[in-house]
């Protein structure tokens, strides 16, 4: 099996281990990503990882049993591209999963101009290249040449330290300081509110995510 955009490498591992499959490769286009999943997982001989764009992937024709994109599709630009690439490399009858974020429903905010909310929207904005990606998902995947299997929604809400919100809420906040957007002392009160509101049990983050199972029908060439 293989992931495309395994970062760090801890989702093909786990896809591995969940699987029961005999190898899996994780494929990213960072190399620092790439040292980082090999640092971690290169004492297990089954787990590999190559540098490469999903768009144009380092692998065989027909060479895999499954091909996993997490939260990946909506940073690259020309999804329909890896998608093409991933029918290319699967079995027919291999399969096909992609989860999402439908990244136009995050929010942090409590009401209108909401500053923590309007950091974790300047967040999004830098960080996925297609935030509405997730709804056409499903389309584009039957386009591709797959036969759709199952298509589901899970929404996410914050809970407890909210820590990847409080990440988008950090990221949001440089990139407007970035971008002379905010001063630093503003961005230390608007940190410094989300913090509260996680220690008060008041903080709000949301999002939905999506899932797609797939399959390229056995018999194609």
């Amino acid at each position: 099996m293989g992931e495309i955009g395994c970062g760090p490498g801890d989702i093909t591992r786990d896809l591995k281990a969940a699987t029961g499959a005999a190898e899996a490769v994780g494929i990213d286009p960072s190399p620092v990503m790439i040292e980082r999943a090999t640092q971690r997982h290169g004492d297990d001989p089954a787990l590999g990882f190559v540098e490469g764009d999903g768009r144009d992937l380092p692998l065989a024709d027909d060479s895999r049993d499954a091909v996993v994109f997490h939260t990946c599709l909506c940073h690259v630009p020309g999804p329909d591209g890896a998608l093409a690439e991933t029918r290319r490399v699967l079995k027919p009858g291999g399969r096909l999963a992609v989860f999402d974020g439908d990244y136009a429903t995050t929010t942090a905010a409590l009401g209108d101009r909401d500053p923590v909310g309007l950091a974790v929207d300047h967040a999004i904005a830098n960080l996925v290249h297609d935030r509405w990606l997730a709804r056409s998902l499903p389309a584009r995947i039957a386009a591709a040449g797959f036969e759709t299997d199952r298509v589901d929604a899970h929404p996410y809400l914050a809970e407890g330290e909210a820590a990847y919100f409080m990440t988008l809420v950090q990221r949001g906040l440089a990139f407007m300081a970035r971008d002379g957007l905010i001063s630093e002392p503003a961005a230390d009160a608007v940190r410094a509110e989300a913090e509260g509101r996680v220690a008060a049990g008041t903080f709000f983050g949301f999002i939905s995510f999506l899932s797609v199972l797939a399959t390229r029908p056995a018999g194609e060439a």
